[in-house]
């Protein structure tokens, strides 16, 4: 059995986790799913329906972004992504959360704008923006990974600000020179530009 990745080409989490096996170097079989009209056989690898799915070459079925990032760090310890001892490991998992917590935003903002509800957007911009003022004051001003060497949590706010960009252009940099230094450092990694975001 040869490993696979159920992805949508725009979700921010299944870059994230398509960006770590490149990273580790662990081949993959990427399964786009179409989630307007979700694959009987989804349903049956996840309960929640949602992707990422990785299912491991041994038949292993692991959903969510983050469970499947700490299961390939678990079980794959070459190309580390998640840091030495508890200090580093807690590090990249808190910087994991801001990650998902951006893309939470994105998504909802998205959705704000798309239903016209002024509430919802106002609420959305304001969430994001605390998080990307955090980010900004936390990054690196060399475009160094957050944590001092790569982790999954800097992949996770990677595809984050992809997908902020992708939907929503990239007004983000505004005042945020650090952070945009450092997107545009890791966005030329080849896992960055092989997994690019896109609508269709």
């Amino acid at each position: 059995m040869s490993r696979k990745l159920y992805v949508t080409l725009r979700s921010p989490y299944a870059r994230k986790v398509w960006m770590a096996l490149i990273e580790k170097g662990l081949a993959a079989e990427v399964v786009p799913v179409d989630l307007e009209n979700r694959p009987p056989e989804l349903a049956a690898l996840s309960p929640i329906g949602k992707v990422p799915v990785l299912v491991d070459d041994d038949g292993t079925t692991v959903p969510d972004s983050t469970v499947i990032c700490e299961y390939l760090e678990d079980r794959y310890r070459e190309s580390p992504l998640r840091g030495r001892g508890w200090e580093a490991r807690l590090a990249v998992r808190q910087l994991d959360e801001l990650g998902d917590a951006l893309a939470d935003g994105a998504v909802a903002l998205f959705f704000a704008r798309r239903d016209q509800n002024a509430r919802a957007e106002a609420k959305s911009v304001a969430a994001a923006d605390r998080l990307l003022d955090t980010l900004d004051a936390a990054a690196s001003p060399d475009g160094a990974p957050f944590c001092g060497v790569l982790s999954y949590g800097d992949l996770a706010v990677l595809a984050a600000l992809g997908y902020l960009s992708l939907r929503h252009g990239e007004g983000w940099r505004s005042g945020r020179e650090r952070l945009a230094r450092w997107y545009d450092t890791l966005d030329q990694r080849p896992s960055a530009i092989a997994t690019r975001p896109r609508l269709a």
